[in-house]
């Protein structure tokens, strides 16, 4: 009863397992930012950025303004995330931060989500 079990299940082929396993490197990290602790955050999602992921959202609902050492951490992970080929998202993006962002010209380094 066993081996006829067993033998009813379908064998993966190597390439659908290549592809899976691809996929399973593809994890997306989402990480919440508080605007009192903005600069240290986006410098540690720097440093955590291995090039394993493909994608990190960044969660800036609840900042409200963003300073010149926000701006020069947001800078310093847009190159980060670039040389490890990551794509950045920023959601939740309140308009006076995004008007800030696109008059220093970081908006077309990130995407934008809701």
């Amino acid at each position: 009863m066993k081996d006829e079990a067993w033998r009813r299940v379908p064998r993966l082929s190597h390439k659908l397992c290549r592809e899976m396993v691809k996929l399973m490197a593809m994890t997306a990290v989402f990480l919440n930012v508080d605007e009192a602790r903005i600069v240290p955050t986006l410098r540690e999602a720097g440093e955590k950025l291995d090039g394993t992921e493909r994608e990190v959202t960044l969660d800036l609902s609840s900042v409200l303004r963003i300073d010149g050492s926000a701006l020069r951490a947001m800078e310093e992970l847009a190159s980060i995330a670039e040389g490890k080929n990551v794509k950045v998202n920023l959601r939740g993006v309140n308009v006076e931060v995004y008007k800030v962002l696109k008059l220093v010209k970081l908006t077309r380094r990130f995407s934008f989500v809701n």
